[in-house]
């Protein structure tokens, strides 16, 4: 290479170094904001710190104005690890994850989502995963969503007790790199929650027909009982006597 293309290399070079230490920076700068909101709030002493209707409103802005050659999954990652450390130095949590067959997949998933300092514990089925998390006073789950699971896990959710918050992952269609689906459990989150779309227990003989604008997520049948999982975009219930057992943003 001639000197040109040398002195080229460096100022590229150095305007990266640049760009880095600003990130640092903003960083570092971020985290004495959330210092002042520990302080104001006081989430340490009150619960979860997770905001899944927040964290899809910035997923959304993050998409709207994404472009150039870095992919947008690894602006997602990088996003998300971000938010989940300042959550859990808020408020810290564990997020279990249900392993079983996609124990590999679904750990990636939790990693992709929560970054390496959120602390994860493995549950052998869905049902342990809502123990777990119903147990704590602030902790996440994080469970396989399974068209025919053995069991219908989520009819211990709702209430006062744990409840779908979200449905992973949130940009559909490819742009992410784990393809298994999910859905994030935690204990009710009031107005932090997102209520887009809302999520039922449904239990009949297995007679009720659903309309198209229900999606079914889950279903199991047992002893001449049809349990289902039940996602819609409206208020109303699927069916009488459907339970509502929390809901998520759409991206």
């Amino acid at each position: 290479m001639n000197d040109a293309t040398l002195d080229q290399l460096a100022e590229i070079r150095h305007e990266i170094d640049r760009i880095d230490e600003a990130m640092h920076l903003l960083l570092m700068e971020r985290g004495a904001v959330i210092d002042r909101l520990v302080a104001v709030k006081r989430t340490s002493e009150t619960g979860s710190a997770f905001r899944p209707g927040r964290e899809a409103e910035m997923m959304r802005r993050l998409a709207a104005r994404h472009q150039g050659r870095l992919p947008l999954a690894t602006a997602e990652h990088l996003w998300r690890t971000i938010i989940a450390t300042f959550t859990h130095v808020q408020a810290p949590f564990t997020l279990h994850v249900e392993q079983g067959a996609d124990a590999l997949a679904m750990h990636d998933l939790a990693r992709f989502h929560v970054g390496f300092d959120v602390p994860l514990s493995g549950c052998s089925t869905a049902s342990r995963v809502v123990e777990a998390v119903g147990r704590s006073t602030g902790d996440l789950g994080l469970v396989r969503l399974d068209a025919a699971p053995a069991v219908a896990w989520w009819e211990t959710l709702g209430g006062d007790g744990p409840q779908i918050m979200a449905r992973l992952p949130f940009f559909s269609g490819g742009e992410g790199p784990i393809a298994v689906p999910a859905l994030v459990v935690a204990r009710p989150l009031g107005s932090a929650g997102a209520l887009e779309t809302r999520v039922w227990a449904v239990s009949d003989d297995g007679d009720v027909e659903l309309g198209s604008e229900h999606e079914t997520l889950a279903a199991v049948t047992r002893n001449a009982r049809r349990a289902r999982l039940v996602a819609t975009k409206g208020d109303a219930p699927p069916s009488p006597g459907a339970v509502l057992v929390g809901g998520y943003a759409r991206a």
